[in-house]
């Protein structure tokens, strides 16, 4: 049996495939998570050097492949803000 989360295994490190966190996925390998507004902006966030302000969301908590129940507008406005405070490309 594989290992990971996706496997069923709590507390695997992820490794950067397909599956293992909801930003690798959005970013890296253009996956959709949470629909095309905040995938989208969550890219664009990425793009303007927003990184570690993206990892203070805890979007792996709200990833619904793995049970999360995100409120996506409030998620989308949440992104928006953040992305209004970073320097513009």
């Amino acid at each position: 049996m594989g290992c990971g989360r996706a496997a069923g295994t709590i507390g695997a490190m992820p490794n950067g495939k397909p599956g293992d966190h909801p930003i690798t996925d959005i970013i890296v390998h253009r996956m959709e998570v949470f629909g095309p507004p905040c995938d989208d902006l969550i890219r664009e966030i990425s793009q303007r050097g927003g990184g570690s302000a993206l990892d203070r969301l805890d979007l792996l908590s709200l990833d619904p492949r793995f049970g999360g129940r995100p409120d996506l507008a409030a998620l989308e406005a949440d992104l928006r803000a953040m992305r209004d405070r970073l320097p513009a490309p």
